[in-house]
Parts: C-alpha cells; structure tokens; sequence
C-alpha cells in the first residue's frame, strides 16, 4: 500500500500488521516532509527559540540548547523517556503503533528528517518489532512509550523478530539497516503523539465488530432456547423508531433466525422479558457508541497530534494542542458503559434460561433427573464476569495530576481507559461462551432430535453440541468456556460456522 498520510483505513491498518500487505511512502508524502524538514532547519539557522528545537521540554522550556549540543539531547530525550513499564505490547499492537506513527510523520507536520520514515517502513515490511512496554503514558502523547520505538529507531534496545528476540544491532546487522542519528526535532517527532493509544483501539475496534456479531447470534440462540416472541423484529417496529444501531442488530439476528420455527408459528407469550425484547435496541446502541468512537478515532488517522507542528503555508513552527485526547477518551467510555449494558442483559438472558418460569425446562437446565445441579453454579461465574465489567467501565477521563513541573495539569488516561476496554472485550467472549452453552444446553431439552432452528443458529447449536453434547454435572464447565471462548475469540461468525 502506498501511504499519502490520509488514505489509511482500520481494515488496511489491519492487513499490514498482520504482514499481509507491505508498504511504500507515496512521493507526495515524501515532498511534504521534505519541505517541512527544511523548514525546521532555516528555524533554527534563524536561532529563534522554538520548543523542543532548541529548548527543553516540560517545565525546561526555559533551557536553551546550543547547536553543538541538539543530537545529544535528541538522544537523551529518547533515553530520558524509555520510562514505560511492563507488560510488553503484543507485536501487532507495536506494529499497528509504528504504522500510526509513521502515518502521522509524512503529512510534513512533525518536521523530522525523512529517513526516519523509511526506516519505519523498513521495520514494518521486514516484521523488524521493537520490543515496548505498554505502561506509562497517561494520555497527553504516549511519550513514554514510544520512546521504545526511537530507541530501535537508533539501533538500540531489543527486537523481535521471527519468534526470537535479539538486540536491536544484531537485527540492523542482519539486514544492513542504517541506525538514526537523531538531530533536530526528530526525538520529539517520533514520541510525541498518541500512535499507542490510538493503535490499541485500532485492534480492539475491529475486533469488537465481530464480537458484537457474535453477541446477535447469541441472543438469537437464546430467543429460540426460551421459545420466545419474535416481534421486536418485525419492520414495523423498526420503521417505528429509526436508530441505526437497532437496525443492524434486527437484520443480523433476522438473518440468522431464517427458516426457524419461531419464524413460523404464533408467540405464546405476549412479551417477554426485557433482556429478551429489549436486546436489539441495546445490541444496537453498543453498534451506535462503537461507531461514534470509530469516527472519532478514524479522525485521527487523517490529523497531526504533533507539538510543535510546522506550518508548511506560513513556514512557521508552532505550538499546538493537538496530542489532546478528550474526544477519543470520551468516545471509549460511552462504548465501555454501553458494553456494560450488554453483559448485563446477557446475564439476565441466562437467568430466565435456568428458569421452569419462562421456559418450562428443568429448573437450571438440569439434563435428567439423575442430575441434581445443572447449570445452578455458572449464574456464580456470569455474575462475577458483569461485575467486573461494570468495575472496568468507571470514567476515568476527569482524573488528573500535575505533572512535569504544573506544566502538564491535566490528562484524559486514554491509555488506562483503553485497557479496560481490553479487559471487558476479554470477559465479554468468556459471557458470550456461556450464553451459548446455555441456550444450546436450553435446545438440547427442547428438541431431542431434529431442531428446527434458523440456518444460523442450527448451525452453532450443532457445533457445540458435537463438541460437548447435553451437559451434565460432571463436566468441566470451566473447560469448556474456555475452549469455546478462544475458540469464538479467533473466529468470525460467517467464515466460522
């Protein structure tokens, strides 16, 4: 893919971290950094100063650096920084960030010399990954975790590369590759800007497209399991209120259910319960917060959150706001509550499923009389699951410290926001297997032979069910969440079933 700098999209994003797509610098690109670089250089020929040229950073703005002195403290701005602590970011997380990074340097903003750029580019064709730890940025620019990347980027610090880890020399031996000399603005340039953050929600965002697919076949399962009404679907209902996230939640679930029997027959009860008649709309307000943070962070991919930026127009350098992160941070915790709403309605889902109440099945969906618990013991797990959920998605965008000497008076913790985003994403598919295990073990007791089910829902309820069979009181349930939530976790609901 030739990148412009405004032509990157989360499923390109995609496809080069996964190494399926390479990439190249478009001459545009490289024009603009060009003269943005001699922008920077006539700056400081000129001796005006100018922050994070020739000045400190933080509170030592107010320390002068002489000419002699600009690669030292290059090089010490990024030594000074590598202050992240673990855990290490996955590989795709660093590539996904390096790629962000390097997006956001050939705009011709950031003002570095383009050979950083194309060593970037190096690093991402040949799967060259710098080793980063993911801890220590609190959302103002992920300064303290890109560090890691400059320090590759000068041919230090740690590699990994096929599997293996090597210092960063051995792999530029390996390969021939010319380390940085970081000069003017080029430390700056490379750690300043939130390419981790925004790299993390990058992977999580595509990933919660298809967990939120999941979840409809989930319910749709559920809904058949408890024999329930199947007008919350109905077009008229769905013409009657207009949203976009309902809309797409009714058509998935609709297709799923096709040439099922609760298709075919008439509602034997009036309504059901809320988790059940409701989970459309709240399926769908979660598709609304994920594509209101999409957008938000989509926005990003096209802006420069450098400071200071250089002004190709006005050939000026100038101080900006732009490495704030209020709108993202905003926008991932209205999807985090949303997610919230969504294992909880599930929980309530598998409640009603244990219950002879609403479903006129064993109570706890006991397999036999011989059975004395069934699945009594898992409400235990779902519950903790929901609680945990709900811990992870308390507002932590209003938190803040004074930090580098009252300059820097407050954050927005995107990155911590975006970790709980990770922890609720990974609990969601350990609920999503357990809804699944009870509306197929809820079926297994409807129907004990021929299901007429949706083709979609036929054909999940068939998968586990050759897998697991009827559960009973001694398997190990723990087991078998776990296998089907990774299971569920690596897989995508059309090309899995």
């Amino acid at each position: 893919m030739k990148l412009t700098g405004y032509n990157l999209s989360l499923e390109s994003l995609a496809a080069i971290v996964s190494g399926q797509e390479k990439v190249s610098l478009a001459s545009k690109a490289r024009q603009r950094m060009e003269e943005s670089r001699a922008i920077v250089i006539d700056a400081l020929d000129r001796e005006e100063a100018i922050y994070g040229l020739n000045t400190g950073v933080g509170k030592n703005k107010d320390l002068r650096i002489s000419r002699e002195e600009i690669e030292a403290f290059n090089k010490q701005l990024i030594y000074a920084h590598c202050v992240g602590i673990e855990p290490e970011l996955s590989i795709e997380e660093v590539r996904a960030s390096m790629l962000l990074r390097l997006n956001g340097l050939i705009k011709g903003y950031a003002g570095c010399q383009p050979a950083i750029a194309d060593l970037l580019v190096q690093f991402l064709n040949l799967q060259i990954t710098p080793v980063v730890n993911g801890r220590g940025s609190v959302g103002e620019g992920d300064i303290g975790i890109l560090s890691y990347i400059g320090l590759a980027l000068m041919g230090e610090g740690w590699i990994d590369y096929q599997g293996q880890r090597y210092a960063a020399a051995e792999i530029f031996e390996r390969f021939s590759l010319i380390p940085i000399r970081f000069q003017v603005k080029d430390g700056l340039s490379v750690i300043s800007s939130n390419a981790v953050s925004h790299a993390r929600l990058s992977l999580l965002i595509l990933k919660l497209h298809q967990l939120l697919k999941w979840f409809d076949l989930a319910y749709a399962l559920s809904l058949e399991a408890l024999n329930g009404n199947v007008t919350p679907l109905d077009d008229g209902v769905l013409a009657s209120k207009h949203l976009t996230g309902q809309s797409i939640s009714v058509q998935h679930v609709k297709h799923f259910l096709q040439g099922s029997y609760l298709t075919k027959k008439r509602s034997q009860t009036v309504q059901d319960p809320l988790s059940f008649r409701n989970a459309p709309f709240i399926h769908g307000a979660v598709y609304d917060a994920l594509a209101y943070a999409e957008k938000n962070l989509l926005a990003e991919f096209d802006s420069s959150d450098d400071n200071p930026i250089v002004d190709r127009k006005s050939k000026r350098i100038l101080s900006t706001p732009n490495f704030e992160t209020l709108n993202v941070s905003l926008a991932v915790e209205m999807l985090n509550v949303s997610l919230n709403h969504l294992s909880h309605a599930s929980v309530q889902r598998m409640l009603k499923l244990s219950n002879p109440d609403f479903t006129n099945l064993p109570r706890f969906l006991r397999a036999n009389d011989q059975q004395y618990f069934g699945l009594q013991a898992l409400q235990k797990t779902a519950a903790t699951l929901d609680v945990e959920i709900h811990h992870a998605c308390q507002t932590l965008s209003n938190v803040s410290y004074p930090l580098a000497g009252d300059m820097e008076d407050r954050q927005t913790n995107l990155p911590v926001i975006i970790h709980h985003t990770q922890e609720i994403v990974n609990r969601l598919y350990q609920l999503l297997a357990i809804e699944i295990l009870y509306a197929s073990q809820a079926l297994s007791l409807r129907f004990s032979d021929k299901r007429p089910l949706g083709h979609m829902t036929s054909n999940l309820s068939q998968m586990v069910y050759e897998q697991y069979g009827v559960l009973q009181d001694n398997h190990q349930l723990y087991a078998i969440i776990n296998s089907l939530s990774e299971q569920l976790s690596q897989g995508k609901v059309d090309d899995f079933l």
